[in-house]
């Protein structure tokens, strides 16, 4: 099933421009990579391409944003851009897709990659300082944190630490953040904030939930969150997902 199948009803959500060029800067040319067995290249849908007819879309004038895990040796580039006959909101990434691999700064020091979260599922969300949504949904999340204990939790942004930790600061928001995020939010499609995945001990995307409705209070927030978590949870097993499974 497709992430889009999977999406909360958006009542008021912030959103985002994607940068016409990729802004993370640790892979500006894509022939420094080439073939590899642990390099991905997709087109702007998020479809697998070979390396040749990445590079020829490229030459071609495309964009495209990266991401990388330089201690695993993995790299994932995608075309961005906008898709051909889609309209609305989508995500480049599906139910049992593998999430892409990533090394960002964390708020309170060091670095983390995608392997740091095997083992537990681990519930990503998707913000920025000024998002009043993404503002509102941070004391559901912490809530839905201390009742959680078995799982991890991460959020990430495009913004630098400065802006992140004023988030942090003044929202008393105690979950890790993860900034400078922008090559891993442009691989993934994410242009609507809040944003959240929750990725499975395997590391694929088990859900999504995009926007969050501002006129709920808190306690449906929670049950909201709550009740879409455990049906992903129960849902087929990534290996098995029907429609998009890469």
């Amino acid at each position: 099933m497709r992430i889009t199948r999977l999406l909360a009803l958006v009542a008021l959500a912030c959103t985002f421009a994607l940068h016409a060029q990729p802004q993370d800067g640790t892979l500006s040319d894509p022939s420094q990579l080439g073939v590899t067995a642990n390099t991905r290249y997709l087109d702007a849908a998020g479809r697998p391409l070979d390396y040749v007819s990445f590079k020829r879309q490229v030459d071609d004038g495309k964009h495209y944003s990266s991401t990388r895990d330089t201690r695993a040796g993995e790299a994932m580039l995608r075309i961005t851009g906008p898709v051909p006959g889609q309209r609305g909101i989508h995500l480049a990434f599906g139910r049992g897709d593998r999430f892409p691999p990533f090394e960002l700064p964390v708020l309170d020091g060091g670095v983390r990659r995608l392997g740091d979260f095997h083992g537990r599922y681990t519930l990503v969300s998707f913000f920025f300082a000024e998002c009043a949504p993404c503002i509102a949904e941070a004391p559901m999340l912490m809530a839905y944190a201390r009742e959680h204990r078995d799982m991890n939790f991460v959020a990430i942004t495009y913004e630098d630490a400065m802006d992140a930790r004023r988030f942090a600061t003044d929202r008393h928001f105690d979950w890790p953040i993860l900034h400078d995020g922008q090559g891993l939010i442009d691989v993934l499609g994410v242009s609507v904030y809040p944003t959240l995945m929750l990725v499975d001990p395997d590391g694929h995307i088990a859900g999504a939930a995009v926007g969050m409705a501002m006129r709920d209070d808190q306690a449906k927030r929670l049950a909201d969150l709550s009740g879409w978590i455990e049906q992903w949870k129960r849902a087929e097993p990534a290996g098995t997902a029907p429609n998009g499974t890469r």
